[in-house]
């Protein structure tokens, strides 16, 4: 028994009565099921795709003014040769940034092998002599501390010539786009900025190691009392926020011109720049050739330098402008907020103004989203809280149709069955035996039979062992009845502790053998009452259909006189009409 009080209760949640439990269960699993796909590979794909999307509807900015980018792009590749250079020239840049009046000189680029003596000693005297050089460093090994780490610098005398370094380390997301990267790293107890944060701090005169975490907010501590405070993901990570595309945003030129104005400015010519076009700015040297390895796709566009990482944190930080990533638990405070929202909107009981009304709050949600990425900086997620409402809604969808089916199965069982013994009432068995009757006049070698029966001195039982114990006696009954029919044949309460039987297929002969079985059955049952045990009977009419009949009534009545003929001639016996249209041997009793 234990084992059926499961699907029952399942069935329950299907009644009128539990639908409000059955639908705020069936939300906590959408609840649970979306807080579980939050990690999930294919979900984060698609945030991260309305995510790069939000970028196209934030308006344009202008950025610092002083950021320079300076490209080793395919005309200076074209004009120069192949890369890498020789170190002279960039000896040469660097002089030539300094006499234009540069404020500092950053480069994308790591000179960690020897190169030609001479060249490089030239490249550390330019270094050394203008003092504005920033340089970059690899952390290997990954920024998620796989293994060993390692900080792959530029040669020791570069590095000590140098005002400064950081690191350029940028891992992409699962889709290989650029959206993130940690400010601050720690390697065996050194905390190592980036490259963009370490020229920031300078700017500021802050220590690489008064930089710390408060929370999730990276701080920047000034030395006269302030500071910065940036946003990140919770795991250390920054995410940058796009200026705008490549081309549009900054102001660049290119490598070659710099030298070829400069060597101009030397000679006496007219240079191809003009000279203060430096003056107090910042210089990010780096790779824009589109052959080189250094590009990458961002959110804006699918080809991006990596020179670009620096000059947009850079300007990110001079500014102070950031963008705020919700935190987990305002993610998951928000998923509740929609998941009480739903409730409330699934609970209505017009159909179509439920589903405006769920269409409405995922447009709201989403231009939410979209509102506060341009107008507040701050990332909402899209995917999950309008994953949340379409697999709430689509449970609950389901849920109400299957409750609907069953409660129209419900309907239908009340419109024709009896409520005490579960077989057909008597409407909807004269219907199914109108059915009948007209397929066996145009079938014609089929037969058709009909029994009737009525359980002996039913009164004196109730009167006797009280009407409880009369009603177990009519469930027993339909049940003895039902179990000795076919499947095809159709067993209804005609009213009382009357019962009749359609028996499709049926002659006579084969009636009587089911009315008969039947009659025995029930009088072997026996019964256990307080006031002692007993048993009880059955007498039953039979009569067979002829195919030119079409009075149900008719049929009915003889079945019924035959009935009456059993009760008065001893019952518990089983007696053929003998005023059928179809003529038949004389039955003997079942007595």
């Amino acid at each position: 028994m234990k084992a059926l009080q499961l699907p029952r209760k399942l069935f329950e949640l299907f009644t009128v009565e539990h639908q409000d439990r059955a639908r705020a269960l069936l939300s906590v699993l959408a609840l649970s099921a979306t807080l579980g796909l939050m990690s999930a590979d294919a979900l984060k794909r698609f945030e991260y795709v309305l995510y790069d999307y939000r970028f196209h509807f934030k308006d344009a900015r202008p950025s610092d003014p002083r950021i320079v980018a300076i490209e080793i792009s395919d005309d200076s590749i074209a004009k120069i040769g192949r890369w890498p250079w020789g170190r002279d020239w960039h000896a040469t840049l660097i002089q030539a940034l300094t006499d234009m009046g540069a404020s500092a000189i950053v480069f994308d680029v790591v000179f960690s092998e020897p190169s030609a003596p001479e060249k490089d000693a030239a490249l550390e005297e330019a270094i050394r002599r203008s003092g504005k050089v920033y340089l970059a460093e690899v952390i290997e090994g990954g920024l998620r501390g796989e293994g060993e780490r390692t900080l792959l610098t530029s040669l020791p005398e570069l590095t000590r010539a140098s005002r400064g370094a950081g690191h350029i380390n940028i891992e992409p997301d699962i889709d290989g786009v650029m959206r993130r990267i940690p400010l601050a790293v720690d390697l065996k107890g050194v905390r190592i900025p980036q490259l963009a944060l370490s020229v920031a701090m300078d700017e500021y005169g802050v220590r690489p190691e008064h930089v710390h975490y408060e929370g999730r907010d990276l701080v920047v501590p000034f030395p006269s009392g302030g500071g910065i405070r940036v946003p990140t993901d919770g795991r250390g990570n920054y995410l940058i926020h796009w200026v705008g595309p490549w081309a549009k945003t900054f102001t660049h030129y290119s490598y070659v011109d710099i030298i070829t104005s400069y060597a101009a400015i030397q000679k006496g010519d007219k240079p191809v720049l003009p000279i203060d076009a430096f003056r107090n700015k910042i210089c990010f040297v780096g790779v824009s050739a589109s052959g080189l390895y250094d590009i990458r796709p961002t959110p804006l566009e699918p080809a991006y330098p990596a020179v670009g990482v620096n000059l947009t944190i850079y300007d990110n930080l001079m500014s102070r402008r950031f963008l705020k990533p919700m935190a987990d638990w305002q993610s998951a405070l928000l998923l509740l907020v929609v998941f009480g929202l739903m409730l409330r909107i699934l609970r209505m009981k017009s159909y179509f103004r439920c589903a405006f009304s769920i269409l409405g709050a995922m447009v709201g949600y989403v231009s939410m989203a979209f509102f506060v990425f341009r107008w507040a900086d701050v990332w909402v997620s899209v995917v999950y809280p309008v994953f949340l409402m379409m697999i709430q809604s689509f449970v609950v969808t389901v849920y109400n149709q299957i409750a609907i089916t069953v409660e129209r199965t419900k309907l239908v069982k009340l419109a024709t069955r009896d409520s005490l013994t579960g077989l057909y009432n008597i409407g909807h068995f004269k219907l199914l035996l109108k059915a009948e009757i007209t397929t066996i006049s145009m079938r014609r070698e089929k037969s058709l039979s009909i029994i009737m029966g009525d359980v002996d001195n039913f009164k004196k039982t109730n009167d006797t062992y009280g009407h409880l114990t009369g009603d177990q006696v009519l469930k027993e009954v339909a049940a003895t009845v039902k179990a000795n029919c076919r499947a095809l044949d159709v067993a209804a309460r005609y009213g009382g502790e009357e019962f009749i039987v359609m028996l499709p297929g049926a002659n006579i002969d084969e009636a009587f053998k089911v009315a008969d079985k039947i009659r025995k059955s029930i009088n072997m049952k026996v019964y256990f009452n307080e006031k002692g045990d007993f048993q009880t009977s059955i007498s039953i009419g039979v009569t067979q259909v002829d195919p030119d009949e079409k009075d149900i009534d008719a049929i009915i009545a003889r079945a019924d006189r035959a009935l009456y003929t059993a009760k008065h001639t001893g019952k518990n016996k089983v007696v053929v009409a003998t005023d059928s249209p179809i003529v038949h041997p004389e039955k003997p009793s079942g007595a």
